[in-house]
């Protein structure tokens, strides 16, 4: 048996197969900017994650990839990508390390269990609904 890793980091995207005792038996990776439209931003269209996908995967072993019977997902902490009502990506995701948002952390006033950062999922959404009301409506997904 041999299992796929894929791992969606904030400026590559790893690749692993392994076989059912953990050994690796191929990997591979891709890299990729993160872009900065505006001073503090960091964004990364969905293309080019898929893109990168595309490129590691082909440069696994076919006979490898053929035998893969599981997948297992891993990516990038925060941050959000707003998607339509069929999953389609309206803008390009929105990193972790973006400050954009930092002005509008009054929304979760402290004390917190856990501070909220302005590249999080709920301030870059409320930012979004400030900024890009018409993204915002579109909205029916946030991953």
């Amino acid at each position: 048996m041999r299992f796929l890793g894929i791992d969606l980091g904030t400026g590559s995207l790893k690749l692993a197969i392994v076989d059912e005792d953990g050994r690796e038996i191929a990997s591979s990776g891709a890299a990729y900017a993160v872009t900065s439209e505006r001073p503090g931003w960091a964004e990364t269209r969905v293309e080019t994650w898929y893109d990168a996908l595309v490129d590691a995967a082909s440069r696994l072993p076919s006979t490898e990839r053929d035998a893969v019977s599981a997948i297992g997902f891993s990516g990038q902490m925060h941050g959000v990508v707003p998607a339509d009502a069929d999953g389609r990506a309206l803008r390009p995701a929105m990193l972790w390390p973006d400050t954009r948002a930092s002005a509008l952390l009054d929304a979760w006033p402290e004390p917190q269990p856990n501070p909220v950062a302005p590249g999080m999922a709920g301030p870059l959404l409320r930012w979004l609904a400030l900024n890009e009301p018409a993204i915002a409506d579109a909205t029916r997904h946030a991953l």
